[in-house]
């Protein structure tokens, strides 16, 4: 049984989630992570594509934490990584779903595109 998440989870945002949104999101599936190391995690998941700068970062984290998929941590994960003034950030179970929702809305949309394509050349 499919359960669908979207709906659930973004009902007061969009039906997407907002590109920037989704990688801080990825980011932070596998590991908790500082303002800068999402920064640097991002441009390499998006090949450099997408340099996500103080304004737009800490706004995202703000607006996600409003949301109730990230969380701000008390201190790093390992005391070995705390340095000075950084924040920490954890995804929420309901961040999880959240990406997980977005993930599967574009595989979907993956999908109808893979199939619109195969027919290309076909007669409408």
């Amino acid at each position: 049984m499919r359960f669908d998440y979207t709906e659930l989870y973004n009902r007061h945002v969009p039906n997407e989630l907002k590109r920037h949104w989704f990688f801080i999101l990825l980011s932070l599936a596998d590991r908790d992570r500082h303002g800068s190391g999402i920064v640097r995690d991002v441009l390499d998941l998006t090949s450099g594509e997408l340099r996500l700068w103080p304004v737009t970062l800490y706004g995202s984290l703000d607006e996600l934490r409003e949301h109730s998929w990230i969380r701000e941590l008390d201190a790093a994960p390992d005391a070995d990584e705390d340095r000075g003034n950084r924040r920490w950030f954890r995804i929420t179970p309901q961040g999880r779903r959240a990406l997980a929702a977005e993930i599967e809305r574009m595989q979907a949309l993956v999908t109808t595109a893979q199939r619109r394509l195969a027919r290309v050349g076909e007669p409408s």
